[in-house]
């Protein structure tokens, strides 16, 4: 009877985790990654001048005041890895530094709820290039073909 049991757990947690990861990402109101499941979402978006902003949503995806979270971040370039801070600016959380330059490369978010929180990890390969397809940029990238092989990584 254990055994029936423990197969059955296990059988639901995969078909659990398959689901999870053939859903489609949330596309981000600011064209960035949502980077979790569960409200408040959390957007993961690259500016112009390679700063990091993330934002907080509720479920319907309307914007929250960045309240007591804290994000930190490691982008784990070719060059080298490097560390983001982050302060809060207007309601959000803004990296004090840039990305490094070039892309292909892991980008590790840890996201707290408040200082004593335990964290979360969520891991973003960011690729600057856009999608022909959805236009986002292809870290962002809602497609069918998202986080599979594209022409630039050939």
């Amino acid at each position: 009877m254990k055994t029936t049991r423990y197969l059955a757990t296990a059988f639901i947690a995969l078909a659990a985790s398959a689901a999870a990861l053939v859903a489609k990402p949330i596309p981000g109101p600011k064209g960035g990654r949502i980077l979790t499941t569960e409200a408040p979402h959390v957007e993961f978006f690259v500016e112009k001048d390679r700063t990091v902003t993330v934002s907080f949503y509720d479920t319907t995806l309307k914007p929250v005041a960045a309240s007591g979270q804290v994000v930190a971040a490691t982008a784990e370039a070719k060059s080298g890895k490097v560390q983001l801070a982050f302060a809060e600016k207007n309601g959000a959380l803004v990296s004090k530094a840039a990305l490094p330059e070039g892309d292909d490369y892991l980008v590790v978010v840890q996201v707290r709820d408040n200082a004593n929180a335990r964290p979360k990890n969520y891991r973003v390969l960011f690729h600057d290039e856009v999608c022909g397809e959805c236009k986002r940029a292809e870290y962002a990238c809602g497609c069918d073909n998202a986080g599979k092989e594209h022409a630039h990584d050939k």
